[in-house]
């Protein structure tokens, strides 16, 4: 009888749960958060937002940098407070692991304001860039420039493991849930984030042994999840789930590079070589900090200032980066080979595997958790509020006082056209 009690009082609870609007929180694809980030993934809409702002003909670069600078009122802290991309760039992350790896090859802290603000205003090495250049770098830098962000709270969610903040739903669990956010954003199966582009990057470079990210990484960020919580912490694992997704990561950014370097070569576009100009630049810092020469192969391949790729630069960016694989934990045969390449054939060197890749055992998703229905909180008065202040005062202009070739950056005099000879 006490059995029977206890199962309509379950039922009974579910249901008035039901009534008073609780349920799980919303999946990521095959992630489940144990906190409420919904507000974190519609940072994606802002990049929505900013590409729309640039479609067409004539691009609207003033409105792309209004929703850049003040936000589009998408993803909001509170209603009265706007979470931005502008934000993200500026965002000092030095101490933690990505983002020193950037800083040691010489990346300025802020290295992605100053260049996302340079596109946008039309200045530097893209002063009379062609439009299609200019468009589609910003369109990818700013994802590029979330995927970048997700590192932060990965980072943060460690360092809040080791202060013993693990609860769910605050602590490291938030901060690791806000990475999955940022990276794989508000709409379905991840598409106009990150995590869209692993998918995308998997199907060019599908073949016999190479990993499909898209897949892997989710079981990653699991099993992170899974070690940043109250109880089942294990604060080694969570780190080698972080460092696993960074090695990710470098899969579908070499790959988007060289597919990129490539059709530049066999046939030039500007749309192309922006394309693989940003992607690369949100993994550039990381392969240095492993093989610079390789890192400085690419980077010198992909300069956005340059009007052709050389005949002979695939395979010589090709060479690098396998030489570089290694050293960071991967191989070529988990890298594959992109579908329609007609240049590998051709290049001297082959994959050979000394070290075949492990990656440690991912997990399933979390258990859903009942939780009170995630609300869409709407601060677009604030985002308009804060930018009609901005022109009211007529003081310094929205563009970051910053110069490529000028001592104003204090690390160092960064230039999209020196950026090749960093180091140099």
């Amino acid at each position: 009888m006490a059995c029977r009690s206890a199962r309509f009082l379950a039922l009974a609870l579910l249901l008035a749960m039901s009534c008073l609007g609780a349920s799980a929180y919303p999946a990521l694809g095959g992630y489940m958060p144990v906190s409420n980030v919904l507000e974190h993934t519609e940072i994606i809409k802002d990049v929505i937002a900013f590409g729309d702002a640039l479609a067409g003909e004539s691009p609207d670069y003033a409105a792309a940098k209004k929703i850049y600078v003040f936000g589009a009122g998408n993803s909001c802290k509170s209603p009265t407070s706007v979470r931005t991309l502008q934000g993200f760039a500026r965002a000092d992350l030095t101490g933690e692991s990505f983002a020193d790896k950037f800083i040691a090859g010489g990346f300025p802290a802020k290295f992605w304001d100053t260049v996302i603000l340079a596109a946008l205003d039309g200045t530097k090495d893209f002063a009379g860039a062609m439009r299609t250049k200019r468009v589609t770098s910003l369109k990818k830098l700013v994802v590029g420039l979330c995927n970048f962000y997700a590192s932060h709270e990965l980072e943060s969610a460690i360092k809040k493991l080791e202060n013993g903040d693990s609860a769910d739903g605050s602590g490291s669990t938030l901060a690791w849930d806000e990475g999955m956010a940022f990276y794989y954003g508000s709409e379905p199966d991840g598409t106009e984030a990150a995590f869209g582009e692993a998918a995308e990057y998997d199907a060019d470079f599908e073949s016999n042994g190479s990993i499909a990210v898209s897949t892997e990484i989710v079981s990653q960020f699991n099993a992170g999840l899974h070690f940043v919580r109250n109880s089942t912490a294990n604060l080694t694992n969570a780190i080698g789930a972080r460092d696993t997704i960074y090695k990710l990561w470098a899969l579908t950014y070499i790959r988007a590079a060289l597919k990129y370097v490539e059709l530049s070569e066999t046939s030039y576009d500007g749309k192309v070589h922006a394309e693989g100009f940003a992607w690369y630049m949100a993994i550039d810092g990381f392969v240095a900090s492993y093989h610079a020469s390789a890192a400085k192969a690419m980077r010198d391949a992909l300069n956005i200032s340059k009007p052709s790729v050389l005949s002979g630069t695939f395979c010589a960016v090709r060479d690098q980066i396998l030489q570089a694989l290694p050293a960071m934990g991967l191989d070529c045969k988990a890298l594959g080979t992109y579908k329609d390449s007609t240049l590998t054939a051709t290049c001297p060197s082959v994959c050979i595997v000394s070290t075949p890749l492990h990656l440690p055992a991912g997990r399933s998703p979390a258990a859903e958790m009942n939780a009170s229905a995630s609300s869409n909180l709407d601060c677009s008065m604030a985002a308009d509020t804060a930018a009609a202040n901005a022109a009211a005062k007529e003081t310094t202009p929205i563009s970051a006082a910053v110069s490529f070739s000028g001592a104003s950056i204090p690390l160092m005099a960064f230039s999209l056209a020196a950026w090749a000879t960093v180091w140099i």
